[in-house]
């Protein structure tokens, strides 16, 4: 894994000069604000005049700039930072929403203690740090061999770095943990680019894209970077608009906005990248490495790959020709295409088109060196055989909800439920939490410090400065406070490794000690201080660091043909999971403003559902807001029916987010959790979890469902805004 202290290393060493920091943005000097009482305020002290502070936004991982409008001490609205490189001064539905998580009735208030009921009473910190100390001393005096373990969510983070820190005192095994992984991204990088990390798609200057179950403009990566490209694609920055082919089995957001979708097979769309690079090698194009591929051998002739891929030939041939004809094209590989048995061949296949193309090096360019390696299979299925052999003294869960976020099949649910002794460090009593000893409540994001480097950015290296912008709200630490605290209590390795006061003397340590190693001039208060007023400090890409992309490449392989957990004839359709702007994969779902968010492509709100074709509907004698139950051979769900015309007819689509049994009233018993579906099928090459590898059976239960939508009448009499379907 490359760590966030190699990346400044790594900047330092040739990427970034001296001096060459680009603080972006001229933010004026704020007036002093004095936090006073409202309630009986100062003759002079005139209520209603507005702060606004720069920080990061940590409802995703995709590290955007946010200002934060703050009036009389307390955060009130919620705007994009301008000057910040990656998101440009916009924001999502999850960033303006995250008040909501500041502000939520159901946030925990003080630690947690299991009061052996089931339940949870408040203890004050002396006791839940006293505790824990007691334990892990123990752990370190009879261990015998016995690890504790933390599982993260492993952003590049301060916060991520000093867990690392305090894991390593432990000798603590680690697990990073998410439902999409970048793993097959950075693997075909790899393979066809010669560089780690993730690359960085200048779609703003592409004028043909073809994206391979990318939904760029919706949940993947960085949307909102993606989408102020996007804007800059259509408006014709190589000289006329931009022409988009989405290619995959359920329509998106970017599909509902592309110029043609492409309905393909789930797991084909290796296939038919790869057959799209062999066309175009025949037809003379490519460089001097990849004209040595001959004609990538066993790849499939564009008839046979569309045959494969269920699509159109002649639409895949006309596909082929915009490509040829194209200035600057670029082909996008993410989503569901990375997601199967086959992952990292179809993105490979991707990418190798890139290199055909001739983006590799113009709208594909190499990022720094950095992005979070992810536990695979092998390593959560450790974690859960020696928690059932008794063997697990102690879980550390950081500000993550596995439980609820990952299949059950993967068996992290019994595995914290054997394990001896189980923290977590949260907001709120999720569903991973529920299962803890203690819960330690930790500070919402715009109550504490931290950073984040931006992945996978703009194209440079993008640090972002995290500041509180109001005092706390409860008796809370974040999690690096609670992390440091516990350092120096146990003293020894994990003192020496943290000897940190607080939250903000560690960020501030981090900081300094980053711009030493590249070598970046000037006082360094005077350079902190303005990074908190900017909220971002980016560093521009060296000259040469282009040198980085490998001129040479092997030929890729014909990805394998995909497999799926469960056989054809007993689960009929392949299950297509996927992450909504407003919830991911559960974040957002015990925020209320998001809860009543439409779907923008079926207008549900408030609650789960299957998406089927009309055509399979009829067939199976279903219309919209039928229950049905989905059965794979991890579990099965009861939902609703939604006839939606953009999935493929052997396709069940549904979106991820709901089915918490804990997280808070506006979360809890609300739908049902696509993930529990989802079998423990790994990628062939990479082994982390592909998610996109599960077949599913669909029954109807024979009676109506509650479905909360925006549309579906074109009279509303009454004048009904929202109701049951069919009730409007």
């Amino acid at each position: 894994m490359v760590s966030r202290r190699d990346v400044f290393k790594f900047a330092g060493a040739g990427g970034v000069g001296v001096g060459a920091g680009l603080l972006l943005g001229e933010v004026n000097q704020r007036p002093l604000e004095t936090l006073l009482s409202t309630h009986i305020p100062p003759e002079d002290f005139s209520p209603g005049l507005d702060t606004w502070y720069n920080t990061l936004c940590r409802m995703c991982p995709a590290g955007c700039g946010i200002s934060v409008k703050v009036r009389e001490g307390r955060a009130r609205k919620i705007e994009g930072n301008a000057a910040h490189p990656v998101n440009r001064g916009g924001t999502c539905a999850l960033g303006q929403a995250s008040l909501n998580a500041l502000y939520n009735p159901d946030r925990l208030r003080s630690p947690m203690r299991a009061d052996g009921e089931g339940g949870f009473v408040p203890a004050p910190w002396d006791e839940a740090f006293e505790e824990l100390v007691s334990r892990l001393n123990a752990l370190e005096e009879f261990a015998m061999g016995r690890q504790a373990w933390v599982l993260t969510g492993g952003a590049l983070s301060s916060g991520e770095e000093a867990l690392s820190r305090f894991a390593s005192a432990l000798n603590a095994r680690v697990l990073r943990l998410a439902l999409d992984t970048t793993a097959a991204e950075r693997a075909a990088a790899k393979a066809m680019y010669g560089f780690e990390g993730l690359p960085h798609y200048d779609i703003a200057n592409a004028d043909v894209i073809v994206s391979f179950g990318a939904d760029f403009l919706g949940s993947w990566r960085s949307p909102i970077a993606y989408a102020k490209a996007y804007g800059d694609f259509r408006q014709g920055g190589q000289g006329g608009r931009g022409y988009l082919a989405q290619v995959e089995p359920r329509m998106s957001l970017t599909g509902a906005n592309a110029d043609e979708w492409l309905a393909a097979k789930p797991g084909a769309e290796g296939a038919l990248a790869l057959a799209l690079a062999a066309e175009l090698l025949r037809r003379g194009y490519g460089d001097a490495a990849t004209s040595a591929w001959n004609g990538l051998s066993g790849a499939m002739s564009l008839e046979e790959a569309a045959r494969h891929a269920d699509v159109p030939a002649a639409r895949v041939e006309a596909l082929a020709g915009r490509l040829a004809a194209a200035k600057a094209p670029l082909a996008l590989g993410g989503g569901a295409a990375g997601a199967g048995s086959n992952g990292t061949q179809a993105l490979t296949a991707v990418a190798a088109l890139n290199r055909v193309l001739g983006a590799a090096g113009g709208t594909v360019r190499p990022n720094l060196a950095h992005a979070t390696a992810y536990s695979g299979l092998r390593d959560i299925e450790d974690f859960a055989a020696q928690a059932a052999s008794g063997d697990v003294p102690m879980v550390i869960l950081a500000g993550v909800d596995p439980v609820h976020d990952l299949p059950e099949s993967l068996g992290i649910r019994k595995a914290l439920e054997r394990a001896d002794f189980v923290v977590s460090l949260d907001s709120f009593l999720n569903d991973s939490a529920s299962l803890a000893d203690w819960v330690l409540a930790t500070d919402n994001f715009l109550e504490t410090w931290g950073d984040d480097i931006s992945s996978p950015g703009a194209g440079m290296l993008t640090a972002t400065l995290q500041q509180p912008v109001q005092k706390r709200l409860h008796d809370t630490l974040s999690v690096t406070d609670i992390i440091l605290k516990l350092a120096t209590r146990l003293g020894g390795a994990a003192a020496e490794a943290l000897p940190h006061e607080d939250a903000q003397a560690f960020t501030r340590s981090e900081w300094e000690a980053a711009w030493e190693s590249m070598g970046v001039s000037g006082d360094f208060n005077a350079r902190f201080r303005r990074a908190q007023q900017d909220g971002v400090w980016a560093a521009a890409l060296a000259e040469g660091m282009a040198d980085e992309l490998s001129p040479e490449a092997a030929a890729p392989q014909p990805p394998p043909a995909a497999e799926f957990a469960g056989g054809e004839a007993e689960y009929p359709f392949v299950f297509h999971p996927y992450a909504t702007q407003g919830f991911r994969e559960g974040v957002g779902a015990n925020l209320p403003w998001m809860q009543e968010l439409p779907d923008p492509l079926t207008s549900v709100a408030y609650g789960s559902w299957a998406e089927v074709n009309p055509a399979t509907a009829r067939e199976l004698g279903l219309r919209t807001g039928d229950l049905v139950e989905l059965e794979s051979p991890a579990g099965k769900v009861s939902v609703p029916v939604v006839e939606y015309p953009g999935v493929r007819p052997d396709v069940v689509a549904m979106p991820l987010g709901h089915g918490h049994r804990a997280n808070g009233r506006y979360a809890r018993g609300r739908g049902a959790n696509a993930a529990s579906l989802l079998a423990a099928q790994s990628d062939s090459a990479t082994g982390t979890l592909a998610w996109a590898a599960t077949r599913v059976a669909l029954r109807a239960l024979g009676k109506r469902g509650r479905l909360i939508r925006t549309s579906g009448v074109s009279r509303t009499l009454g004048r009904q805004i929202l109701g049951p379907d069919g009730e409007h």
